[in-house]
């Protein structure tokens, strides 16, 4: 597991993609079904903060005010969600939403622009309460204001930092008790922080369309498994 989240985080540190749905499609093979997405949660949550803090001269401050009213908004209808997901049809629902995510196109969202951050930030807590992972829509947002690497890379831990930051408050306010998870816990954010490191580092030597090609043959394999291990 240590091995995993190093390279998932790292990943998304050096392409600003792909680390959290990569994580989220091998967790159900070292956790229960109830505890996969708490832990996912605030396994991202380390993971982009740390990814933050070590670009913060990208931040674009305009974003944080809408991103925060938006991810409120989508925790709450998230929580009601999750309350209700069947957690024994978990993994293969996580199987295929992850092949979804990576094989479908992905709609065009027609959103006037002064609303644009404020969606992302409910579409991004309301369906990551539930599933966990929300794909490259918010990388598509972002991309209508810069398409340097370093502003979409910072700015995507901006708003999944955000993002994650609701999801565990929702969660903890549920009633899912993180302590008993501590063990698990410790190993997971500490690999997510040494991955941010890492990925920081060989950023500027990753080609995207490489790391892209790369993501889907990465997530196709264990969202196959996650499917046929319900159905055997």
């Amino acid at each position: 597991m240590t091995l995993t989240v190093v390279f998932t985080s790292t990943f998304a540190g050096a392409t600003g993609l792909g680390g959290g749905l990569m994580l989220l499609s091998v967790l159900p093979n070292f956790l229960p079904a109830t505890a996969i997405i708490p832990l996912h949660a605030v396994t991202q949550w380390v993971s982009n903060a740390s990814r933050l803090s070590m670009g913060l001269k990208h931040l674009d401050k305009t974003l944080v005010r809408p991103l925060i009213i938006g991810a409120i908004a989508g925790a709450s209808l998230g929580a009601s969600l999750y309350s209700h997901l069947p957690t024994d049809y978990l993994p293969p629902l996580l199987g295929l939403w992850v092949l979804w995510l990576t094989w479908m196109p992905q709609p065009r969202v027609p959103i006037p622009e002064k609303f644009t951050f404020v969606f992302l930030g409910f579409y991004q807590s309301a369906i990551s309460m539930a599933l966990g992972a929300t794909g490259p829509l918010g990388t598509a947002l972002l991309m209508r204001h810069s398409k340097d690497r370093e502003y979409l890379v910072i700015n995507t831990a901006l708003y999944m930092s955000i993002s994650h930051t609701c999801r565990v408050t929702a969660f903890t306010l549920l009633g899912f008790n993180f302590v008993d998870w501590w063990l698990e816990l410790a190993i997971l954010c500490s690999g997510a922080v040494l991955g941010s490191w890492l990925g920081t580092q060989i950023r500027p030597y990753i080609r995207q369309e490489i790391a892209l090609t790369l993501l889907k043959a990465i997530l196709t394999i264990p969202a196959l498994k996650l499917i046929v291990s319900a159905v055997l």
